[in-house]
């Protein structure tokens, strides 16, 4: 992974490096759903023989519901307010508008990250594959939304170096013969 940042048009992200932030969301998303499922556990049990104890929409029930819309909330506000996800983040990638003097509006980053994935997962993830075969590097929800996923700017580290040992001056020789005499 290189990160070659210019201000003025950064690099646009490659489909491993976001494929690898994705799974490090997920992996951050999932543990938080199984907090949320064992409280959904016990709501759904005081709810039992109530309309909401069954499905509500088509096949889905409450606890359904809930834990897809906090799924969903993890990557819109996330993205929304910081640009990036924690997955993201981990790997210095920002979410950006095609337009670089603006932010993505809220209607366009729910849009993207909503319909935009389902539409780029329906097909065998065409969607998500044109990442790698595009020039701009930008898949179909991407283009859905006019957005694009960016390396972040790059960070100078400077590493910590010992501390020289300290300056000996040299002997002077003709002291040295003095002291064996």
């Amino acid at each position: 992974m290189h990160n070659n940042y210019n201000a003025d048009r950064p690099e646009n992200a490659g489909f491993f490096v976001r494929l690898f932030a994705y799974v490090i969301d997920m992996v951050i998303v999932t543990l938080g759903l199984v907090v949320i499922r064992l409280i959904l556990m016990g709501v759904m049990s005081l709810l039992k023989e109530t309309p909401l104890s069954g499905n509500i929409l088509f096949h889905y029930n409450l606890k359904d519901i809930v834990l897809y819309v906090c799924q969903v909330l993890y990557f819109i506000l996330l993205t929304y307010y910081t640009g990036t996800t924690l997955g993201k983040k981990l790997l210095n990638l920002q979410v950006v508008s095609i337009q670089a003097e603006r932010k993505p509006s809220l209607f366009e980053i729910t849009y993207r990250e909503t319909i935009g994935r389902f539409l780029s997962a329906i097909i065998f993830f065409v969607g998500y594959i044109m990442i790698g075969v595009d020039n701009e590097k930008r898949g179909f929800h991407d283009k859905l939304s006019d957005t694009k996923v960016v390396y972040g700017k790059r960070i100078k580290i400077y590493p910590i170096y010992q501390a020289p040992p300290q300056y000996l001056p040299p002997q002077n020789e003709t002291n040295d013969i003095k002291k064996e005499e």
